[in-house]
């Protein structure tokens, strides 16, 4: 009698376990050309940054493995990231957006108070957490897509009027980059603003409001770029005609260009670039990409750009198969935050826009950005789990 009870209490917890278990479905599941996308790119980009980096890490810590080591550590914190935006309720998420927006505001206030902010080439974006600095523009991508996606759905029909659906946005947003363009951060505060007009514009908004912000911010840009930062300015002439300053003003592209164009197709070989021996700057951060096509090609090249394009179909794809308008708002805004900024780093590898500063995406090296858009990819599974599941 009681083996028989015990044999009917085990099969009972077997079923329990695994109907339990069938709700849950992993990455490659949820999504494997997304997932194997995702994985690819990062797994680039932690060989990349090891090869691009092991000639500053050596010069200056002693150590060839010093930034691979916080490269993992990034990784390891964004995987986990990753793994709780995948199964975190996105209700939950959702109602937390406005807190999330403070949260930002005085993250953005702390980088400039000595002892936990910390400056780096004359810039404050940094918070000194040990083994790990945080960058709060980066968080500040995701909470904007995050609470204009949340207000666009919730007041979608305030988004026509100007007044009321349009600079209440700017208004915020305004705020953010005021911060970030004090640190100082003329790219990160520019892009901050066009995610927020393409989300304003996902939403609804009406094209002629959008194109009458463009116009009346762009003189104000302009000012910014004549009488801010000098190497804001710099940067332009660079653009235009980098030969005028090849060891000054064009340093930094010109080496670029010679990179990709020693790369051939196929590349020198990983491992083998030239460039990195003291001759391109940045090349683990902002130059990466030219660092990838000179020791894996244009093939190398290419496949990133495949990599993406990728991600940009099975985010469209994810976002228009969504139930609710915030989902998909929320989705659209991610895959346009990642997708830009990728346009906005290689554009300016290639000389075809000015570079700015910002990095790719889960290739370069910076702890909070690998981080931060971990954490959006697992929005994405997220919002692609929930739809299988109430499909079944």
């Amino acid at each position: 009698m009681f083996a028989f009870l015990g044999r009917v209490h085990l099969q009972s917890l077997r079923e329990a376990y695994r109907t339990r278990f069938q709700k849950v479905r992993w990455w490659w599941e949820i999504d494997p050309f997304l997932f194997w996308a995702v994985l690819v790119l990062v797994l680039l980009g932690t060989v990349m940054v090891f090869s691009a980096s092991m000639t500053t890490a050596l010069y200056a810590y002693g150590d060839v493995f010093f930034f691979l080591k916080r490269h993992l550590f990034a990784l390891f914190l964004g995987i986990l990231g990753c793994a709780v935006a995948t199964f975190l309720s996105l209700e939950r998420l959702r109602k937390m957006s406005k807190t999330l927006l403070f949260s930002v505001f005085f993250l953005l206030f702390f980088v400039f108070i000595p002892g936990i902010g910390r400056a780096s080439g004359g810039a404050y974006r940094w918070i000194d957490l040990g083994p790990f600095n945080f960058q709060p523009s980066e968080l500040a991508k995701f909470v904007i897509i995050l609470y204009m996606a949340d207000a666009l759905s919730t007041y979608r029909e305030r988004v026509q009027d100007f007044w009321k659906g349009v600079v209440p946005f700017l208004i915020i947003v305004g705020s953010i980059c005021l911060l970030v363009l004090l640190e100082p951060d003329f790219g990160t505060a520019s892009l901050l603003l066009v995610l927020a007009l393409v989300m304003i514009f996902l939403g609804g908004g009406n094209i002629a409001h959008i194109a009458l912000v463009v116009a009346l911010l762009a003189p104000v840009g302009l000012f910014l770029l004549f009488f801010g930062k000098g190497y804001w300015m710099n940067r332009i002439i660079a653009f235009f005609n980098p030969w005028s300053d090849p060891r000054g003003k064009g340093f930094h592209i010109l080496q670029s260009l010679v990179a990709l164009g020693s790369g051939g197709l196929w590349g020198r070989g990983l491992g083998e670039s030239r460039q990195k021996f003291f001759f391109l700057p940045d090349r683990h951060t902002d130059f990466i990409y030219a660092i990838v096509g000179e020791e894996l090609g244009f093939v190398g090249t290419t496949l990133v750009v495949i990599l993406f394009a990728i991600i940009l179909w099975r985010g469209l794809h994810i976002a228009l198969q969504s139930n609710s308008e915030f989902e998909g708002l929320f989705a659209m805004g991610i895959v346009a935050s990642i997708l830009i900024q990728a346009l906005i780093n290689m554009g300016g590898v290639l000389r075809l826009l000015p570079v700015t500063g910002i990095t790719l995406p889960l290739v370069s090296y910076g702890s909070s950005s690998l981080f931060v858009t971990l954490i959006e990819i697992g929005v994405l599974f997220n919002i692609a789990r929930k739809r299988r599941r109430e499909s079944e």
